[in-house]
This record gives structure tokens, C-alpha cells and sequence, in this order.
């Protein structure tokens, strides 16, 4: 049974391992920007944030990217606060932020209706997606519309839980930072996850061509899931590790938000089961580490503590990795060769390095085998 318990974790350690690799070997991006872009539109839909709103609209007016080739629109979705009034006094005061008042309740989803209307009355080439609780820096816009222009996938972009010293708050964060690294890394190795909508980008004719949201209409959450899968598809995704275009959010207040949103979010898993089986797998694989932990601790504490440890330790690096990329103290990695390795060996090294981007490499002076005149009696090297 114990030998049970382990096999069934395996496939979610194998997977942890890989978004490891991902994180370490992700693609350097470079830091200037292009001006010269399609029309850039972002989207945001609105409902009883009067609270959040502003502190959104005063980041997205201190945008970089050039303000005659941006707009921004808002959908207010039948708010009952000052939501409406504050994007309004907004619209007035700037021409590229447009307002549009959702009315009715129509046949979809609430917050699709209000992002598909914003599209769809969009003039942007490039759609920028966020939501109305986020922060975004001064160099989001320019950073992830760059991404998007020069790839032409759809672009995820990172978002992160903004600080408060309480214990839900903390354990959001975590939980965050896993989330954030599992779509890095698995993205990095081909395997196309998911994304969330408070920081995504794309194109505007790829959200039509697959029919915008009326697929998916009915399901109440899931736009972000389904927008990065459904492009995905036809284009590919990358996901942006560059800094400027992180995005904070708001967390939850209580414990059962918290488990309440998180169960929203596995809802909509079941949809990766066609549009990306080996994402699927992942998060099937990552149920079965969970539950044989759970059985493993009414069977064997033994197998517990190695699952637990194993888990605990993968996981622990994989958080330590993106918490460095978060906070820009990510470590150069080297690699340390011999100089007495053959010429078509070195040429091989040389090859894998530049390909996998690492930082540098340091020739030693530790030779494979020493010379005999070097050679130590006292340790018997002679021998």
C-alpha cells in the first residue's frame, strides 16, 4: 500500500519538477519598448467598485504608451454604488477613457456581457485585460501590448496578492505565487495552462474568431481559462516574466471568499480535459498528491512524512524561484566546467548553454585528472 501511495504522487512531482525546469530556463525578455503599436485597447468590467475604481483609472492615465493609440473602456455593470459616477467624472476629464452603463441583465454571463460589449465597442488592434480591483504599473500597457504585437500569441501576464499583514492575506499570497509559477513554468515547457483575466492580452480579431464568449456564455466564471485556451489553440500563448507588466490584486477578506472563489475556479478545470489534456493532467495529478497525503495519514505517518516532505520541498523551491522573479533578486545562474574537456565537448556545453539562456560560464581550474607532478602522497593520490 505504501508503495501504492507513492506511485500515485509521482505524475504531480514529475510535473512540479518540470515547472522547476521552466522557471530556471524561461526566455530573457528585453526591457525596451516599442511606441510604434497597433491601436491598444483595455477592458475592464465594473460592478460595485467604488472603492477600487479610481486608484485603477489614476494608474492607467500615467500609462507610457503613447495616449493617442490608447484607449481605455469601462463597462459599469448595473452598479448600485458610486462605480458609475466615479468613471464618469473619469471620462469627462480624459478623451482615451470611454464609459459604457450595462442595463439589462442579458443572455450570458454577467461579466462576459460587460467585456464582450467593451470589445466589441473597442477601437484597439490589441486588447488589454484587467480587473476593476487591480494596480498596474506605469509600463503595463507598453509591456504587454509589446509582447503581444511581437509574438502574436495570447500574452499572460503575472498577477499577485497586494500586501497586508493578516494570515488570510498570507496564505492567498502562496497560494498566488503557485498558481503564478505553475502557468510560468508549464507554459515555458509547451504545456498551455491557464491564465487569470486581471492581466491578459491578446488579439482582438482572435477573440472573435473564437466567437468571443458566447461558447462559454452560461458559465458564470472561466472567461480567463477559456480565452487563453480557445487562442491558445490557434496561436500559441507566452506568458510576460517582465516586471513592469505585473499586476496586483485586491484578496480576498474572509476564509470562506477565499474557498468560495477557489471553488469557482476549479469549476471550470473539467474544460482543459480537451483543450489542453497534459494542463488537465496536471491538476488531476495534483488532486491525487492531495488526497493519497490525506489517505496516507489514516494508513502509514510514515509515507505521509515522505509524501509531505517531497511535496513540500518541490513546491518550496518552485515558490522560492518565482518569489526571486517576483521581487527582481533573481540569481544568475552559472555553470562550472573543467579546462582539460575535449574541443567537441567543450562546443557541446557552449551549445546547450546559450540555449537554455544561462547567465555564464566559468572555467575552473580543477582539472578532470590531475597531473602526476600535482598529484598529493598524503592522500594517497599516487596509488
Amino acid at each position: 500500500m505504501d508503495l501504492v501511495l507513492l506511485l500515485g504522487a509521482t505524475p504531480y512531482f514529475c510535473f512540479v519538477v518540470i515547472i522547476i525546469s521552466g522557471l530556471l530556463f524561461r526566455q530573457k525578455l528585453s526591457n525596451e519598448y516599442d511606441q510604434d503599436l497597433p491601436f491598444v485597447s483595455v477592458v475592464i468590467a465594473a460592478r460595485n467598485e467604488e472603492k477600487n475604481i479610481a486608484n485603477l483609472l489614476d494608474d492607467l492615465i500615467t500609462q507610457t504608451i503613447d495616449k493617442n493609440n490608447f484607449e481605455v473602456i469601462i463597462s459599469n455593470d448595473r452598479s448600485e454604488d458610486e462605480t458609475g459616477k466615479i468613471i464618469n467624472e473619469y471620462s469627462r476629464k480624459y478623451e482615451f477613457i470611454k464609459y459604457i452603463q450595462i442595463t439589462k441583465k442579458k443572455d450570458m454571463a454577467s461579466k462576459k456581457y460587460a467585456l464582450e460589449q467593451a470589445i466589441k465597442d473597442s477601437k484597439g488592434e490589441i486588447i488589454l485585460a484587467t480587473d476593476a480591483d487591480c494596480r498596474v504599473s506605469k509600463n503595463w500597457a507598453i509591456s504587454m501590448a509589446n509582447l503581444v504585437n511581437k509574438t502574436n500569441k495570447v500574452v499572460i501576464g503575472y498577477s499577485k496578492i497586494k500586501s497586508k499583514t493578516t494570515l488570510i492575506n498570507e496564505i492567498q499570497k502562496i497560494d498566488f505565487l503557485g498558481i503564478m509559477a505553475s502557468n510560468g513554468g508549464l507554459l515555458t515547457n509547451g504545456i498551455i495552462c491557464s491564465g487569470s483575466g486581471q492581466n491578459l492580452a491578446y488579439k482582438k480579431e482572435d477573440f472573435f474568431r473564437i466567437g468571443g464568449f458566447e461558447p462559454v456564455k452560461d458559465k458564470e466564471s472561466g472567461d480567463d481559462m477559456y480565452i487563453v485556451q480557445a487562442i491558445s489553440k490557434l496561436k500559441g500563448a507566452v506568458f510576460n516574466y517582465d516586471e513592469n507588466s505585473f499586476v496586483s490584486t485586491s484578496p480576498k477578506k474572509t476564509i470562506l471568499g477565499y474557498i468560495n472563489q477557489r471553488i469557482r475556479w476549479s469549476s471550470n478545470s473539467k474544460l482543459t480535459l480537451f483543450t489542453s489534456p497534459l494542463f488537465f493532467c496536471f491538476l488531476v495529478s495534483a488532486f491525487i498528491a492531495n488526497i493519497n497525503i490525506l489517505i496516507s495519514l489514516i494508513i502509514s505517518l510514515r509515507i505521509t512524512s515522505i509524501l509531505f516532505f517531497i511535496k513540500l520541498l518541490l513546491e518550496a523551491i518552485d515558490a522560492t524561484i518565482e518569489g526571486m522573479r517576483e521581487s527582481g533578486k533573481s540569481k544568475p545562474i552559472f555553470l562550472k566546467m573543467s579546462p582539460d574537456e575535449k574541443n567537441s565537448t567543450i562546443e557541446d556545453i557552449i551549445d546547450v548553454s546559450l540555449s537554455k539562456k544561462l547567465d555564464a560560464i566559468i572555467v575552473s581550474n580543477t582539472t578532470i585528472e590531475r597531473p602526476k607532478s600535482l598529484k598529493n602522497n598524503y592522500k594517497y593520490e599516487n596509488n
